[in-house]
């Protein structure tokens, strides 16, 4: 294995694994939660959201972030982060940026302005992440056709 593909292992491999540890702990912690928390109720009580039951609200979080940490666990049981192409990493990186505008709206909505300045900070290392792996996955595949022609 050359250096390069070596790098580009672990480039692919590190970021499969924040995104699987990042998402599968915060979605744990909210269904152990069960019912929205104080504090969640309390930072949308005055808001256009606190008109709305908070639990339904607290565990679609928790859905979507189960699932954006599932999606990471499957990307690295197929072998994403050695292949090619990752499909469904840049799926998941895709929907991380979703997940990542929702709470930096909730933070703006309810003016913690320095956990909406982290969720910014969050979505522009998913964007820069995606652009990598997308960028590598094209190079892939255009170093592969010039190699059959």
């Amino acid at each position: 294995m050359t250096t390069c593909k070596f790098a580009r292992t672990l480039m692919r491999l590190s970021i499969t694994l924040l995104f699987a540890i990042t998402f599968i702990l915060a979605g744990l912690d909210k269904w152990t939660t069960g019912t929205a928390p104080d504090w969640f109720v309390q930072q949308f009580a005055e808001t256009l959201l606190g008109r709305l039951p908070q639990t339904p609200l607290f565990l679609f979080l928790a859905l979507g972030e189960s699932l954006l940490g599932l999606g990471a666990v499957a990307s690295l049981f197929r072998g994403e982060w050695f292949r090619e192409r990752a499909p469904l990493l840049k799926l998941i990186l895709a929907g991380s940026l979703l997940m990542f505008v929702a709470l930096g709206f909730g933070a703006r909505l309810s003016h913690k302005y320095s956990d909406a300045a982290s969720h910014f900070m969050y979505f522009t290392g998913t964007l820069l992440a995606l652009i990598v792996i997308d960028r590598d996955d094209r190079l892939a595949t255009s170093c592969k056709a010039k190699n059959t022609t």
